[in-house]
């Protein structure tokens, strides 16, 4: 049976896939959160760490064996037993997959949505409200590749972004609008100069939380349902960008 330690700072909602897998196998686990075990910024610095870890990330944990892991996923499937990591390679299959599903489907609106009201990161909105090339598009697959050829660009944002984008209208009258969340206050795309050259070509303004209007915005854009009253088109088709 597993026994070690798992580096990570208080509340690590990544560190509880370890702790609630050594729960349910009986795995022997230490957690080290806090000074004088762990002091995030600096144990995870130091060179014994790195020399153990060298991306210094966290959750990491050490068995007293003296063998390594990071990723709390890779963690969490060693500190399981048979029933938690499946025990057939059907049911195996089956655990990878909805591990996979949580980390590609639920943890990106997750984060963008319920994070912020836990306080693990900021709240913000951005909204683009139009596509300035719409008159010069005759066919909505045209705005259409428009919309996959910027996500494609901006694949690096993934991890610290969320959009539902939506082209309304038909061949000859077509525009895009779309919500965007950002972790952080500022709009993301100028960090970046290959993040640039799709954003300008959209107006954008930031939203209030509280209103009405941004509550029914963001109704609509997450449904792809509604009367979209901003936009004065009919839906078309709508892609998800996390």
């Amino acid at each position: 049976m597993a026994a070690g330690t798992l580096y990570t700072y208080p509340d690590n909602w990544r560190a509880f896939k370890a702790q609630i897998a050594a729960q349910y196998s009986g795995a022997r686990l230490k957690v080290a959160s806090n000074p004088p075990a762990f002091t995030f910024g600096q144990t995870n610095r130091a060179p014994a760490f790195l020399n153990n870890f060298p991306l210094g990330k966290v959750p990491a944990y050490q068995g007293d064996d003296g063998f390594c892991l990071f990723e709390s996923n890779a963690i969490a499937h060693y500190l399981s037993n048979d029933a938690l990591r499946g025990a057939t390679p059907q049911a195996a299959a089956q655990v990878l997959q909805w591990v996979s599903f949580a980390d590609a489907e639920i943890i990106p609106p997750a984060s963008a949505w319920v994070f912020p009201t836990l306080g693990i990161m900021q709240f913000n909105k951005q909204v683009g409200s139009s596509y300035k090339y719409s008159n010069e598009l005759a066919a909505t697959f045209m705005s259409c590749n428009l919309i996959t050829g910027m996500f494609q660009r901006l694949d690096k944002l993934r991890k610290n972004a969320f959009a539902s984008v939506i082209l309304f209208g038909t061949n000859n009258d077509s525009c895009i609008s779309g919500i965007w969340i950002f972790r952080g206050q500022d709009l993301a795309f100028t960090l970046s100069e290959d993040w640039q050259i799709d954003y300008e070509s959209y107006d954008w303004r930031k939203m209030d939380p509280n209103s009405e209007e941004c509550k029914t915005m963001v109704k609509e854009y997450f449904s792809w349902e509604g009367e979209f009253k901003h936009v004065g088109k009919p839906f078309n088709q709508g892609k998800i960008f996390k």
